[in-house]
């Protein structure tokens, strides 16, 4: 029978777990230990290895949470003014979001499927999360998609909004994010 984590429990994990996303955005993947994880936080590698066994399953959790973050604000914004609206908001907050830490985070994740097994898993199921959440919105703007079509058009718009970071210095930012909006409002209502 275990125990639910006390508050001074989730504290300290909830500090792990942020220094680790500072350090593997700062540091990458090469520049990733546990040991000075736990030296930065002033805590002894065993404190840290409580929570989180190995390197991998911290770095797995980092993602889990990163991930849920982007489904958060999926469902935030979805009720956030009309279809439309709710839908060209949460595209510019996901391309907002991706051009910063959560780009490096989740393009991080995305280099380590490819080699790892629990990452490619990972790896998976947060993009069925994300492709759920934003299926809804998609649904919700045309009525008339049959299911197959409503996940084709979430993955042309999950491509248009996963490339947009790598393209966002191109002319001025404003007027970027409103193409980006565009296009991606036409695959949902085409």
């Amino acid at each position: 029978m275990s125990l639910a984590p006390t508050p001074k429990g989730n504290s300290t994990c909830d500090r792990i777990v942020a220094a680790a996303r500072k350090k593997l955005v700062e540091n990458g993947v090469d520049g990733f230990s546990l040991r000075e994880l736990a030296t930065s936080l002033d805590l002894k590698l065993s404190n840290v290895q409580y929570y989180f066994r190995t390197r991998e399953a911290l770095l797995l959790h980092v993602f889990e949470r990163e991930a849920s973050a982007d489904v958060a604000v999926i469902e935030a914004k979805r009720s956030s003014g009309s279809e439309r609206e709710a839908f060209r908001a949460i595209v510019r907050e996901l391309v907002i979001r991706w051009r910063g830490d959560s780009g490096i985070l989740m393009s991080t994740l995305g280099t380590m499927s490819l080699h790892h097994k629990e990452f490619r898993g990972l790896y998976r199921s947060i993009y069925d999360a994300f492709y759920n959440a934003l299926e809804a919105s998609v649904r919700s703007m045309n009525h008339k998609l049959d299911e197959e079509e409503v996940r084709l058009r979430v993955r042309l718009v999950t491509a248009l909004v996963d490339g947009s970071p790598m393209q966002i210095r191109v002319g001025e930012l404003q007027t970027f994010l409103d193409r980006v909006q565009d296009q991606a409002e036409q695959i949902a209502l085409m």
